[in-house]
């Protein structure tokens, strides 16, 4: 591979790294939102590196607990190029205002400090490039199961013995 070309590949991986956060927040964010936002974006920079001769290898992408009032957002993908070296594709944003995402998202990333996404390479055009968190998922499971009151006998009311009372 020619040094001109290796050199406008890596320049272009910052590049695009650099220019990845810009503002597609809006009030109210979940975390699905979030990931219907970023999932094309990392899609679209995962071809277009291929395109230019990288092969992605891994990454993933993670929403984090900053402070009391803020939260982040990074990623890291990982390409190889024909000659076998690895090249890393990064960045994280600046703080976000926790008012930005709903308030079970924000509760969340509290709870968990971080969440964080594998990114698989899409093998269609309707794969999602970001996999559920294992992590995410059980912790709304156990958020559920919280929420639903088992049954239990000072929760019920005899009818037939309430009737006969009368």
């Amino acid at each position: 591979m020619a040094l001109e070309k290796k050199i406008e590949m890596v320049a272009d991986l910052v590049e695009v790294a650099k220019n990845f956060f810009v503002d597609f927040f809006r009030p109210d964010m979940t975390l699905e939102k979030i990931s219907e936002v970023v999932s094309p974006r990392l899609d679209e920079m995962i071809k277009k590196q291929e395109r230019n001769g990288l092969k992605y290898s891994a990454g993933k992408f993670s929403v984090k607990y900053a402070d009391e009032k803020h939260f982040q957002l990074e990623f890291e993908m990982y390409f190889q190029d024909i000659e076998g070296k690895w090249h890393k594709c990064a960045n994280e944003s600046d703080l976000r205002d926790a008012e930005l995402l709903e308030t079970g998202a924000w509760n969340t990333i509290k709870a968990l400090k971080v969440i964080t996404f594998p990114i698989e390479k899409p093998q269609s055009a309707d794969d999602e490039v970001l996999k559920k968190d294992k992590n995410l998922e059980a912790y709304k499971e156990a958020e559920l199961e919280k929420s639903i009151k088992p049954v239990t006998d000072e929760n019920t009311i005899d009818i037939e013995a309430e009737v006969n009372k009368k």
